[in-house]
């Protein structure tokens, strides 16, 4: 019985871990994923489940869907309703697509609770700093340039409606650029699209910014929270998301460098230059993908504190990391406390783990000499062997030095047996003689 629960044992714990793997592979198999470029990005699909119906064409679709965000909103299309408005020096209403309208109204309201930290109009600073569609030099501007692009600048300065949809301008050379914000739509719309044609369990992500429904086969969808600053694109976190969606922000992806400073693509359009505070990576979770994305560039404005004030202001669920000399100090809001507790509990592991290895790297040291030394000792016995011809006392399991009551040693293994030996031997060959 002892020799049959270990192997029963064995073949449960076997058999759990088969499930588990056929369960993982079953559920990938069952995935449908498509990939693509748009915006100036990538997007990926992942469609659960998906009915032969929900296949037929369905790329064609999403392709189309963001080919029409395209045609609203870029700033790279001379043709999008955007760049038709930014050219236009009227200050009528100029009527525009009912999703360009919805996304202007958003991002309006949203540089209202930042008192302009988040502003649609900063297109003519994005450009001036090299970040945006027009010729790229690279070359700082100077403060005449910086001044005169903020006269161009400022929410207060564009109004929207949303029926009939339209939006105009109280200056003729105001732009708009919906960059920070229009992926986020994007997603939302490929989501919606899909609704429609009947998935309920779909991840959808457009340039790192994530939207999700449903689950796949009970298995939440898993949103990768990156580590800024990594050159090897290390997670800081997985994330476990349901039914919601997730957009970052950071300023450490999209930047140049001059006289060893670094200029970020993240422009404050209260002081017309690039952000230089310490925080590098902000993460919102919202309902939709279209508020994370407009949340997490405003709060990458204000920075740590003001940003973190916002965010507990309006409910909303962030985490930020700040750089503090060569680490990160991590804070969060909402269900991303979940994640700074995790992502504390990690360093503090891996702080442990490095204590533990450092304490078994200096032993290492101990371990060599003493194996040296073991080894010197044995070559020197058997050089001693050699020269000498004679057996190793002890060779014999420690049993060639001890003596019997009569006198004779109990080893009779030895290659030079010793007198004793030969008695015994002696005595036998008399014994069986005598017989």
């Amino acid at each position: 019985m002892r020799r049959i629960f270990p192997i029963l044992s064995s073949l449960v714990i076997s058999a759990f871990m088969l499930a588990a793997v056929t369960s993982a592979q079953d559920i990938v198999d069952r995935i449908t994923a498509l990939h693509g470029t748009t915006m100036g990005t990538t997007y990926m699909v992942k469609i659960f489940d998906a009915s032969d119906l929900l296949r037929d064409n369905i790329a064609v679709d999403i392709d189309a869907e963001l080919r029409a965000v395209n045609d609203q909103m870029s700033t790279y299309l001379k043709s999008s309703e955007v760049s038709r408005f930014n050219a236009s020096d009227s200050t009528d209403w100029f009527g525009v697509s009912d999703e360009t309208a919805l996304v202007v109204d958003y991002a309006m309201e949203v540089s209202e609770k930042t008192n302009g930290a988040f502003d649609i109009t900063v297109g003519p600073l994005v450009n001036l700093w090299s970040f945006g569609p027009e010729p790229r030099s690279r070359a700082l501007p100077s403060e005449t340039e910086i001044s005169a692009r903020l006269q161009q600048v400022g929410y207060q300065n564009i109004e929207v409606r949303r029926d009939p949809a339209a939006i105009r301008k109280s200056i003729p050379n105001l732009q708009i650029d919906l960059s920070a914000i229009a992926k986020g739509h994007g997603v939302d719309r490929i989501v919606e699209l899909l609704r429609q044609r009947g998935a309920e369990n779909v991840f959808v992500e457009i340039g790192g910014e994530v939207r999700v429904t449903g689950d796949k086969a009970g298995e939440p969808w898993m949103v990768g929270i990156q580590q800024p600053d990594s050159e090897s694109n290390a997670l800081l976190v997985r994330y476990p998301i349901a039914d919601s969606a997730m957009a970052t922000s950071g300023d450490y992806r999209n930047r140049f460098q001059v006289d060893g400073k670094y200029y970020s693509h993240t422009i404050d359009p209260r002081t017309g230059r690039p952000i230089t505070h310490g925080l590098a990576s902000v993460t919102v979770l919202a309902e939709n993908c279209m508020q994370a994305d407009a949340w997490a560039t405003a709060i990458d404005v204000l920075g740590p504190e003001q940003g973190l004030a916002a965010a507990q202001a309006n409910g909303l669920d962030v985490l930020l990391a700040t750089r503090r000399g060569e680490t990160f100090e991590l804070s969060a809001t909402g269900k991303l406390r979940s994640v700074k507790k995790a992502s504390e509990v990690r360093s503090r592991t891996s702080e442990v783990n490095k204590t533990k290895a450092g304490k078994v790297s200096n032993l290492i040291p101990i371990l060599v000499i003493t194996l040296i030394a073991f080894a010197v000792v044995l070559a020197a016995m058997a050089v001693g062997v050699m020269f000498g011809r004679r057996p190793i006392s002890g060779s014999c399991g420690g049993l060639a030095g001890t003596t019997n009551d009569d006198g004779t040693t109990r080893c009779a293994l030895c290659s030079n047996p010793v007198d004793g030996c030969k008695e015994l031997r002696e005595r036998m060959s008399a014994g069986q003689k005598n017989e």
